[in-house]
Formats: structure tokens, C-alpha cells, sequence
């Protein structure tokens, strides 16, 4: 579970990271990632993905990618994980690799840290 100090909750959060972030896609996920700030991450899961179980399943999936390579992520950020159709018929593995592949291309991953 991610701790509460990581958590994104306050509407100005979303808001900063999404006017002064950039955003980076692919086939399961797409990250708003604003760097500088101290680590904090939101979730969104829209009512296109379906209804409210395969929203959640969306976000526990993008969840755990996130906790079992949060120490490879070299720079201190905030992001925003929003859900696409395709994680629906994803695997943990899937989303996590996708993760990954954005990681790196935003520079921000850590090859060399466990």
C-alpha cells in the first residue's frame, strides 16, 4: 500500500502538475509528471474504463507498478497515473513494463538502483 505521505489529495495538486507538467503516453497509462517536488501521486481511473470494480482494479494495477519500482525513480516528482481503455485486458507485468518505458523516456529512472 502506498503511504498517506505519498498520496495526491488536494485539487491544487492535480491542477499544478497538470498546467506545469508533461505528459507522456502509452498503450495502458499515460503520466503527467512534474518534476522539483517532493514525491506525490494521484490516480484517475474515468468511467470510460467501465464500471466501478475494473476502475479499481485500474488504479490497484497502476498502484503496484508504482510500489515495486519506486526505488528505481532517481528524481524527486510528482505524477499523475491516468487509467486507458487497454489495462482492462492487462496484466500487472504489462502495465508495469509501460510504466517503465515512460520512466525512461522522461529520464527520470534509475537503471543502476534496485
Amino acid at each position: 500500500m502506498l503511504p498517506k505521505a505519498y498520496r495526491m489529495s488536494k485539487k491544487s495538486n492535480f491542477e499544478r502538475v497538470f498546467t506545469c507538467g508533461k505528459s507522456y503516453a502509452s498503450r495502458h497509462v499515460v503520466i503527467y509528471i512534474f518534476k522539483g517536488l517532493s514525491f506525490k501521486f494521484g490516480f484517475i481511473a474515468s468511467k470510460k474504463i467501465g464500471n466501478a470494480v475494473k476502475r479499481n482494479r485500474a488504479k490497484r494495477l497502476m498502484r503496484e507498478a508504482l510500489r515495486l519500482n519506486m526505488g528505481k525513480i532517481k528524481t524527486e516528482c510528482q505524477m499523475i497515473f491516468i487509467a486507458r481503455g487497454y489495462i482492462n485486458n492487462a496484466s500487472l507485468r504489462e502495465v508495469e513494463n509501460s510504466m517503465i518505458n515512460i520512466w525512461k523516456k522522461a529520464g527520470i529512472l534509475c537503471e543502476e538502483c534496485s
